[in-house]
């Protein structure tokens, strides 16, 4: 499953990149998946530290993708030129990715975290 997400991140960066200006803003990198059942607690706590430090940091990533936008509206604005309604739709297709990235991190998280309860009950 990641490497099909991988592979349309990549297909969709690579048809839109004549259409869209370089973007500042620079998206987290998914933290590596974590085996509850067979993590010590330690590992577990470093994992939902990664969880959740992800999860800020795309939000971050993607209030800075639609910042971008405005900025490039209203410089279009000022410079009296059309707005290319390309950047705005590639940047809410890398917000929607970065969403189900999102969502797919808690979720391997939180699985992580009830294997890991279930496997270490006293």
């Amino acid at each position: 499953m990641r490497a099909i997400l991988f592979f349309a991140v990549l297909l969709f960066c690579a048809l839109s990149a004549g259409a869209r200006a370089d973007t500042l803003c620079a998206e987290p990198p998914i933290p590596a998946a974590v085996d509850g059942a067979s993590a010590s607690a330690d590992q577990m706590r470093a994992a939902m530290a990664d969880a959740r430090s992800f999860i800020a940091q795309s939000g971050v990533y993607q209030d800075c993708l639609l910042k971008e936008v405005e900025a490039a509206k209203t410089q279009a604005t000022a410079a009296g030129q059309p707005f290319e309604p390309m950047l705005e739709t590639s940047a809410h297709a890398r917000i929607e990715l970065s969403r189900k990235a999102q969502e797919k991190v808690g979720a391997a998280a939180n699985s992580a975290l009830a294997a890991y309860k279930n496997g270490h009950r006293n």
